[in-house]
């Protein structure tokens, strides 16, 4: 008998959740957060590329994923330690947010650019601080 094939995307899928999952449990409290940044850049490349394609945001699974990972970030802000940074980085996250939804509403590839563009300076602030 034959056996049925997986589709190459759906392996690719399970192959990259494999790959998170294992990054997720090895990683530090600071690593944790540059992974939130990663998917969350990814996500938002993503609903770029559909934008692009002529796609209607809203709905858009990708955009949703944004928006919870955003409000994941947002709550782990510890406002006691964090001081004014903690502040500045909620307000962000909260723009961000914001845009997003303006940009799903309005079909604006531009805000969406904007946010994108926003997120990967932070991320890549995040990443020079990394620890040794």
């Amino acid at each position: 008998m034959m056996q049925p094939r997986t589709h190459p995307a759906i392996a690719s899928q399970h192959y990259r959740m494999l790959e998170l999952k294992s990054r997720v449990e090895s990683a530090s409290p600071h690593g944790l957060v540059g992974l939130l940044y990663e998917e969350l850049i990814r996500s938002l490349d993503l609903a770029l590329f559909a934008a692009r394609k002529g796609h209607d945001l809203s709905g858009n699974s990708h955009v949703a994923k944004a928006i919870s990972i955003l409000v994941a970030l947002e709550g782990s802000i510890d406002f006691d330690a964090g001081g004014e940074l903690a502040a500045t980085l909620a307000r962000v996250y909260s723009a961000c947010r914001k845009g997003l939804n303006e940009a799903t509403k309005n079909k604006d590839e531009q805000k969406l650019s904007e946010v994108r563009d926003a997120i990967g300076d932070i991320y890549y602030a995040w990443q020079a601080l990394q620890p040794a």
